[in-house]
């Protein structure tokens, strides 16, 4: 498989792909106690300026590892998109284990970059910017804070909150007999509402495990 299409299959599944390739057989399930620490789970984190974190985090074992040559292939495949978006600033700023995990953290300069690079549908920005881009917001949204005006809110009241700040993503659809691979958002701010297959795990943070659709998360 061509690494472009590895690298265009989303960010879970390359890293997956990619570790497998270079001949780890350290893909295995983690368990509840390490769901729950936030250095062993994905990630993706917004920040004011509109610029994002993304973390990918896989099961590591030291068994044939060559850390240098999946720092390779992440680098390559920037460089590659790099060439097709010039104006995407895009940077790995990190390829290393930690806590018995492989830890990839990548920047992007924005969503668009993100989605881009990621081959994915994503938006993050404010209500008004997703209504405007196209992204469908005839949903129900359930309250997520002590601070949230509404026990729930759709369409007509998610537009009347065009200031606040929005994420629209959708996960890589598993293959069959697999589990879905949750990945947590944490805003810069606090989350207000939450769509379906969104938990809340703190002020301003929320794991996405959703199959299918889209995850959505309202914040200040």
């Amino acid at each position: 498989m061509e690494m472009r299409k590895i690298m265009r299959a989303g960010k879970t599944v390359f890293l997956i792909m990619c570790i497998c390739m270079l001949g780890l057989a350290a893909c295995g399930e983690r368990t509840d106690e390490e769901m729950d620490d936030d250095a062993a789970v994905s990630s993706i984190s917004l920040k004011k300026d509109g610029s994002i974190s993304s973390k990918i985090v896989e099961d590591f074992q030291e068994s044939d590892y060559d850390m240098n040559g999946l720092k390779s292939m992440i680098e390559t495949s920037i460089e590659e998109y790099k060439l097709e978006d010039a104006e995407a600033n895009i940077t790995l700023k990190s390829c290393k284990v930690e806590n018995g995990f492989t830890n990839v953290q990548i920047e992007f300069d924005n969503f668009n970059s993100y989605a881009g690079f990621n081959n994915e549908h994503f938006f993050a920005g404010t209500i008004q910017g997703a209504n405007q881009a196209g992204f469908d917001l005839d949903v129900t949204l359930n309250a997520a804070s002590d601070n949230s005006e509404n026990a729930t809110v759709s369409k007509p009241e998610l537009l009347g909150m065009g200031s606040n700040h929005i994420v629209i993503l959708e996960l890589e659809k598993p293959e069959e007999g697999q589990e879905v691979q949750p990945i947590r958002v944490n805003c810069f701010d606090e989350i207000l509402y939450v769509g379906d297959g969104v938990t809340v795990v703190g002020k301003k943070s929320a794991d996405v495990s959703l199959a299918e659709g889209y995850g959505i998360i309202v914040f200040k």
